[in-house]
């Protein structure tokens, strides 16, 4: 279950020099595609849940994600996004990465959605 999030991770790796840049090498989570490998693709291990594995959270951590559910009960992408270091915001909250819904969205929600927002349900 991928999840592009390219231009908020690309901006924040590329923001400051001091930082190092973090390659598909040192984390497990992103998985660098397109072009010249400019493209992170952040990748969720569902045994992340089990193990409690302090690298795999510090990602969602070192970048801030967060995440909302609207409309539905999903425990276990719950459990799986708070494993990878994401936080819950209010269902109401406009300030998040990854929205999980139960159904799908009015279009004139979609048109608001920034580009490092992303969806499970699109219409059509």
């Amino acid at each position: 279950m991928p999840i592009v999030m390219a231009r908020d991770l690309e901006e924040t790796a590329s923001s400051s020099e001091d930082e190092e840049v973090i390659s598909q090498e040192d984390h497990p989570c992103i998985m660098w595609t397109g072009g010249c490998r400019r493209i992170p693709v952040l990748v969720f291990h569902a045994d992340a849940i089990l193990t409690k594995d302090n690298n795999i959270r510090v990602i969602g951590e070192r970048y801030h994600l967060s995440y909302k559910i609207v409309r539905t009960d999903s425990r276990l992408v719950r459990s799986i996004l708070t494993a990878h270091g994401f936080h819950e915001v209010h269902p109401s909250s406009t300030d998040y990465n990854l929205m999980w819904t139960g159904s799908h969205l009015k279009p004139f929600l979609l048109r608001t959605l920034s580009e490092a927002q992303k969806v499970n349900h699109f219409p059509r």
